[in-house]
């Protein structure tokens, strides 16, 4: 044993051999290789090998990755996001070193080398997607459901106490909803009519009961069935309206059309959102030259249907043709005041059906928006 100690004593160990970290292991390949061969002057073959033989002493496969990624972004970049899915030993480093070269020198590769990218590509493993367990959610009659069930239970539990209680104090209470109302009516009543029919004797099953018992339960039902139906009646008539869901003004005019502009009457439309809301409107159809007036029915104003005014009132809209007084008519229009536009009906004669709809070829002549 001692012998053994004293030989393993004398042995001499190799020194352990100190590792380079990249950076290091570049400079000094650096120092014999030199810098990155100018792709432009590489002639002969023994130019090429000497290049391959830089790139593969100075380059890493991230590197060639890179290379790769940036030749293609400019001659096939619909290939350019599979580059990163390759998988570290199938990348091309050949073509990964061409495409470096070419990328330099402004020249593209041969399909030899993107044959080997292709190759390269086909490795990649398409990831399956597991299929998640359907997880089955609760839909919202079977929620509505359960709160039912819930709410019975909190009931029954109330008269098993046999404490006395208020229904309808306990349902406002909690705020229960009025449609609960309605499912604890329906749940009683069957159990009412079959404690009433043992009060009178007509059923079996009942015999430990005395007289008084199912009196006091029939009173019991009655009384949770009347609180649940006044509850119920009283929620819905003092519930607040729901409030009109806002529809935006482009989702309004999507399907209005009117004329831009008429070179004829040398005329040109307004603003179709100033509609909305106006206290007056006025229109003029070129091709039938007839004038309309729309004025609305309450402080709402106007508004729009598709190609509909609507909320207008009849009495107090109308519909003139201008005849031959069309261009005196449209000037009182545009420059004319309040006055002058509510005599301007008084002074056209020929009397036309409303005309609520609006066309291509209506012109939105002028809106008020007060009285």
């Amino acid at each position: 044993m001692a012998l053994k100690t004293k030989q393993f004593k004398n042995r001499k160990l190799k020194p352990k051999a100190v590792r380079k970290t990249r950076s290091e292991q570049y400079i000094v390949n650096f120092k014999y290789l030199g810098d990155e061969p100018d792709a432009n002057k590489l002639t002969t073959v023994t130019d090429q090998a000497a290049a391959f033989n830089w790139y593969n002493s100075m380059c890493s496969k991230e590197e060639a990755r890179d290379y790769i990624s940036d030749y293609l972004v400019v001659h096939n970049p619909e290939m350019t996001k599979k580059v990163s899915r390759i998988p570290d030993n199938w990348i091309p480093l050949t073509a990964a070193w061409v495409c470096r070269m070419s990328t330099r020198s402004g020249k593209k590769v041969d399909d030899r080398i993107m044959i080997m990218i292709t190759d390269a590509m086909n490795h990649i493993k398409e990831e399956q997607l597991l299929d998640k367990p359907k997880v089955d959610k609760p839909s919202i009659q079977d929620r509505i459901r359960e709160r039912g069930y819930d709410i019975v239970g909190d009931i029954e539990e109330m008269i098993d106490k046999g404490d006395e209680f208020s229904l309808y104090g306990w349902l406002k209470k909690n705020e229960i909803p009025a449609m609960y109302a309605v499912k604890i009516a329906d749940y009683y009543s069957p159990i009412l009519d079959e404690m009433t029919e043992a009060y009178a004797g007509k059923i079996d099953g009942y015999e430990n009961w005395t007289k008084s018992q199912l009196k006091a339960r029939v009173a019991l039902y009655s009384q949770i069935i009347s609180d649940a139906e006044k509850y119920g009646d009283v929620t819905k008539k003092t519930r607040a309206p729901r409030k009109p869901r806002l529809i935006s003004t482009e989702k309004l005019l999507k399907n209005f059309k009117y004329q831009k502009e008429s070179a004829e009457y040398k005329i040109a439309s307004i603003n179709p959102e100033k509609i909305i809301g106006a206290q007056e409107l006025w229109v003029f159809n070129t091709k039938y030259k007839v004038l309309t007036v729309f004025r609305a029915i309450d402080r709402g104003g106007l508004k729009i249907s598709r190609s509909s005014i609507t909320n207008y009132s009849e009495e107090n809209s109308c519909s003139r043709s201008t005849g031959r007084k069309t261009e005196e008519v449209l000037k009182k229009i545009s420059d004319g005041g309040k006055i002058t536009l509510r005599k301007l009906m008084d002074e056209l004669k020929s009397e036309r059906g409303l005309q609520h709809r609006i066309n291509e070829n209506t012109v939105i002549m002028k809106v008020t928006l007060t009285n």
